[in-house]
């Protein structure tokens, strides 16, 4: 596959919504965007409100007064009955712990926050402080785990890739699942080595087209509604950047993984050029990890990679 054959998924960009105001999305669900936007976070991290009398906070997002004022406001007396979370980034897990302290519930989320593979000797993780490292959840969901509110019911999705511990939530209507950051309609999902891994995240999206469920409720941006349709046309983009680096490797004998940035995304502005970085090297590792690649090191030198 040639450069010029590269194409990307259409994104929704798109969205604008009220930030601070609960707005109904699907049955029984209601979404809260934080006001924590960024190149990151595109509009801010929706959290959301799922159940009719009895509720579960997903995502509740940022450690911010105003935020945490909104979705006072949104429950309106209701029963919150736990808090849950698809991973934790902090800008999904920041107030977590103060609201479950709050509403005196359980916190459920996918175990403790942990790179995807071993780091290497003197290796350190660029996104460990964007990891909440040190939070325990009341209850760690595993796959098949149902959480019931009421008369609707949340099952659990396992789904790594993005990080260690993310998980999906799919509803009990089986035509809508909370994708986290796995599925976002807006950008392709930031895969950074060694906080996250290409491998578990390509099986993770094959399990998800198997389940039920076609609307996705992303925790960034706005709901996709043809949900099957864009996850395959993300995984077929991560297909086609393996094939890019093979291309650009075989073209240039050896590169290291900042060369192969510059070359695979030129027109990325600085502010995301890093992030770029980190999701090139997570390509690079599953490419090493399948015998396509070698990656040589050199003492005190970048390494380099050439095709196998």
């Amino acid at each position: 596959m040639t450069l010029q054959q590269q194409t990307a998924p259409s994104y929704q960009t798109d969205f604008s919504p009220k930030i601070g105001e609960a707005e109904s999305v699907a049955p029984f669900v209601e979404r809260i965007v934080a006001p924590n936007a960024s190149p990151y976070t595109f509009t801010g991290t929706n959290c959301f409100l799922v159940g009719q009398d009895e509720l579960a906070i997903i995502d509740p997002g940022p450690d911010v007064q105003a935020h945490i004022n909104a979705i006072d406001r949104a429950l309106n007396g209701r029963k919150v009955v736990a808090i849950l979370l698809t991973h934790t980034h902090r800008d999904h897990s920041a107030v977590a712990p103060k609201l479950a302290h709050k509403y005196d519930v359980p916190l459920m989320f996918g175990g403790p926050h942990r790179p995807a593979r071993a780091l290497r000797l003197f290796e350190i993780d660029p996104m460990r402080r964007s990891g909440h490292y040190g939070l325990r959840p009341d209850r760690t969901l595993k796959q098949g785990d149902i959480i019931r509110l009421g008369a609707v019911e949340i099952e659990v999705i396992e789904t790594p890739g993005h990080c260690a511990n993310h998980i999906c939530f799919a509803l009990s209507d089986r035509a809508h699942i909370l994708t986290g950051d796995h599925i976002m309609g807006w950008n392709s999902t930031l895969i950074a080595d060694p906080d996250g891994a290409l491998a578990p995240y390509l099986e993770s999206i094959d399990f998800l087209l198997a389940c039920p469920g076609q609307i996705y409720l992303p925790a960034h941006g706005d709901r996709i509604v043809k949900g099957k349709k864009f996850a395959k046309a993300l995984k077929g983009h991560r297909l086609q950047r393996n094939a890019q680096i093979i291309d650009l490797l075989k073209e240039n004998a050896k590169l290291s993984a900042w060369q192969l940035t510059d070359k695979m995304y030129p027109d990325v502005s600085m502010a995301v050029k890093g992030a770029a970085l980190l999701t090139v090297k997570a390509h690079l590792h599953f490419l090493t990890e399948q015998d396509k690649l070698r990656k040589h090191t050199r003492l005190l030198r970048q390494p380099v990679y050439s095709t196998a």
